[in-house]
């Protein structure tokens, strides 16, 4: 069945900050999902006296060519709803970029929507990704061996970096629903929606991994089932970094604006994974601002020369020298040259 207002008022609990701020953005593909989830909002909005103010940002791509016909019915649509203005935002692919296409295309996506929320100060970004996209996306990070914080999947809540420094929120609230409530809810309020061709392609992983979904959700491993399980390292992952932290703090000998330093023998007394974590995070306090950070079998590999009795060879990675004070008993990690001073 549709997903009902009162529903989505429960599921906008965990965001209510947004529901103070003065505007928010959402991303409005023209798909059924996010034209479902800018209705909800609008109506969500207007039922709190039409505060935030909503901004529905399109993203032509012009990788097909109905794109920007799309992109203006979408407009058209959004035109009578109270309490929402629309954007549309065009990408300008480079000619030479022929892989990765879908890959570079959701860069651009979130780069352009970043920059138009950074230059009018708007935080808060919603994105109409569902329980199908949950399981997808743990899918696509079983096949490339990601470890437990990938395969917890995606966030509800999740902090990014803006543009031009500032910080942002992607808000996901329907993460627990699936797609065919969103379909049924544009349907019955006979909402308007395209469907790109594109995601179900055989050409684009993205496509294929919807089929092969298909044939795993006979065998028992559905969506509504890799959704649970992807919440349940979720939860894990949650106790872990909160265990890691406290290990950062006492194992902290100095943070200052030009490197962090930790105790090398407290550092080796940990467990590998809580160990693996603290490094993780002292490394993204040294060069914050990286989109997804060095690999981790990059890391993994470090951190095993880092904590072996074997002499340890100062290097860089992901913008940090890394380098062992055997004597100071010291792990010290610094800031690449050039790249700006620590976040303490």
């Amino acid at each position: 069945m549709p997903v009902r207002a009162e529903d989505f008022s429960e599921m906008m609990a965990v965001f209510a900050d947004a529901g103070q701020a003065g505007a928010i953005a959402v991303g409005v593909s023209g798909g059924p999902d996010s034209m479902a989830l800018c209705r909800l909002l609008c109506d969500w909005a207007q039922k709190h006296g039409g505060r935030p103010v909503i901004h529905a940002l399109t993203v032509d791509h012009g990788l097909r060519a109905e794109s920007t016909a799309e992109a203006a019915q979408v407009a058209a649509v959004l035109a009578d709803w109270p309490g929402v203005t629309h954007t549309i935002l065009r990408w300008e692919k480079d000619e030479a970029i022929q892989s990765r296409v879908q890959e570079r295309a959701r860069e651009a996506r979130y780069g352009l929507m970043g920059a138009w929320m950074d230059a009018r100060e708007v935080s808060h970004l919603f994105l109409a990704h569902h329980r199908d996209d949950q399981a997808e996306t743990v899918l696509f990070r079983l096949a490339k061996g990601s470890g437990l914080d990938g395969l917890a999947g995606m966030s509800a809540r999740q902090d990014f970096a803006l543009p031009g420094g500032g910080g942002g929120v992607l808000c996901r609230p329907l993460l627990g629903l699936g797609k065919e409530s969103l379909v049924q809810l544009c349907d019955e309020l006979s909402i308007p929606y395209v469907m790109d061709p594109s995601n179900d392609s055989a050409s684009y992983s993205r496509g294929r991994m919807r089929k092969s979904m298909e044939v795993l959700g006979l065998e028992g491993l559905t969506s509504e089932r890799l959704f649970v399980t992807a919440g349940r390292l979720g939860r894990a992952k949650k106790a872990l970094d909160e265990i890691s932290f406290k290990s950062f703090e006492n194992n902290l000998i100095e943070n200052n604006t030009k490197e962090i330093v930790l105790k090398f023998s407290g550092l080796k007394s940990c467990p590998e994974e809580i160990a693996l974590r603290v490094l993780l995070l002292g490394m993204g306090m040294v060069c914050p601002g990286e989109a997804y950070g060095p690999r981790l079998l990059r890391v993994e590999s470090l951190l095993g020369d880092l904590l072996s009795d074997a002499p340890f060879r100062k290097r860089t990675l992901g913008g940090v020298v890394v380098s062992r004070q055997d004597k100071a008993d010291e792990i010290v990690l610094a800031l690449e040259r050039g790249r700006g001073d620590v976040q303490g």
